[in-house]
C-alpha cells in the first residue's frame, strides 16, 4: 500500500517445507552463503538423523525518498521449525537500512540475530581427563556494512564489512567468539535472463578460552569461503539458480591436547532451486542442495542434504 507519493510499504511471506537427512547440520548447510551467515559454528556432532523442517518467513519493507536519494528499512522474521527433533527449532531475525545516492552509490547496514540455536549434545574435556555430556546452544549476532557501486549498467562491485559474537551456554562459554569479515563481491548482468554473483570472505574468529580453565579447548579459526550464483531465465516464467560454495576452516588453537588443533576443515556445496511463477504475487520455489564437509582429523567426509519445496508471496 503507498500512503504518499514518497514512500511505499511492501511485505513478502514465504512458506516452505524441507526434508534434512542431518538436522544437525541443516542451519549450518542453509545459511552457507554470501547473503547470509556463511561462517556458523563447528557442530562437532553431526549425523544425528533426518527430519522435515517447517520454514515461515515474513519480511516488511519500507521506501521512500529524502534529500540523498532513496531509503529503505526492511524487517525480516523466520525461523525453523523441526517436525520431531524439537531442540532444533530456532528463529532467525534482521534488519536492514539502505541508502541509494544519486550517483547509484548504495550503503547498506544489517543486524542478523539468532537465539539459542540447539548444536546438539557435546562432551566438555578437562585437562585431567574429565569428561561430562551437556547440551551446547548458541546465540548469534552479527553487524555488517555494504557499500554497493556500479561500474557500468551490467556490473556492481560490492565491498562487505562484517562484526560479529557467538556467545555459547555454560559450561561452554570458553567458546564465546568475536569474529570480523572482509570481502568483495561482484554483480554482472550478462545480458538479459542471466546474472552471475561472484564473491570471496575473509574472516579471522578469536574465541575467549580463557573463560573456562582447565580445559584444552579453543576454536579460534581463520576463514576462507568464495561462492558462485548463476541465475537463468529458462522460460518465461521459469527461472532456475545454480549456487557453487567452497570454505576453508583453518583452527589456530595453541592447546597441545584440542583435537582442533592444527585441524582444518573444507567444505564444498552445490545448490539448485527452479523458481516458477504463478502470477505476479506468487511463486513456488523447489531446490535440492548437497554439502560435503571433511575435517583433516577425521577419516570420513560428512554429507548432507536438503530439498526443499514452498511458496513465496509479495503484497
Amino acid at each position: 500500500m503507498s500512503f504518499n507519493t514518497s514512500a511505499d510499504w511492501s511485505a513478502n511471506i514465504d512458506n516452505s517445507m524441507h526434508y534434512t537427512d542431518d538436522v544437525a547440520l541443516f542451519s549450518v548447510t542453509r545459511r552457507l552463503s554470501l547473503k547470509d551467515d556463511p561462517t556458523q559454528p563447528v557442530v562437532d556432532r553431526p549425523s544425528q538423523g533426518a527430519d522435515f523442517v517447517y520454514e515461515p518467513k515474513a519480511e516488511l519493507e519500507w521506501s521512500g525518498n529524502n534529500a540523498l536519494g532513496e531509503i529503505q528499512v526492511s524487517l525480516d522474521a523466520g525461523g525453523y521449525v523441526f517436525v520431531d527433533q524439537s531442540a532444533y527449532t530456532h528463529g532467525l531475525y534482521e534488519l536492514q537500512m539502505s541508502q541509494t545516492f544519486a550517483t547509484d552509490t548504495k550503503i547498506s547496514l544489517d543486524y542478523n540475530f539468532v537465539p539459542e540455536l540447539f548444536l546438539g549434545k557435546n562432551v566438555l574435556r578437562r585437562e585431567n581427563g574429565a569428561e561430562s555430556e551437556h547440551d551446547e546452544l548458541l546465540s548469534n549476532h552479527f553487524w555488517s556494512i555494504h557499500l554497493d557501486q556500479p561500474l557500468t549498467n551490467n556490473i556492481t562491485v560490492r565491498l562487505l564489512g562484517r562484526y560479529g559474537l557467538r556467545h555459547y551456554n555454560a559450561p561452554f562459554q570458553h567458546r564465546d567468539t568475536q569474529f570480523w569479515t572482509l570481502g568483495p563481491h561482484l554483480e554482472w548482468a550478462i545480458r538479459p535472463g542471466i546474472a552471475l554473483l561472484l564473491g570471496y570472505h575473509y574472516e579471522r574468529g578469536v574465541a575467549d578460552h580463557k573463560k573456562v580453565i582447565n580445559v584444552d579447548d579453543d576454536i579460534s579459526y581463520v576463514n576462507h569461503y568464495a561462492s558462485a550464483e548463476l541465475k537463468l531465465q529458462i522460460l518465461e516464467r521459469l527461472s532456475a539458480i545454480f549456487i557453487v560454495d567452497y570454505e576453508k576452516n583453518v583452527f589456530t588453537s595453541q592447546y597441545v591436547n584440542d583435537e582442533h588443533r592444527g585441524a582444518s576443515e573444507n567444505l564444498f556445496q552445490g545448490e539448485i532451486e527452479l523458481l516458477y511463477e504463478l502470477d505476479k504475487s506468487a511463486t513456488v520455489k523447489l531446490g535440492w542442495q548437497h554439502g560435503s564437509r571433511k575435517l583433516t582429523s577425521e577419516a570420513h567426509s560428512v554429507n548432507n542434504n536438503n530439498i526443499w519445496l514452498g511458496v513465496d508471496y509479495v503484497f
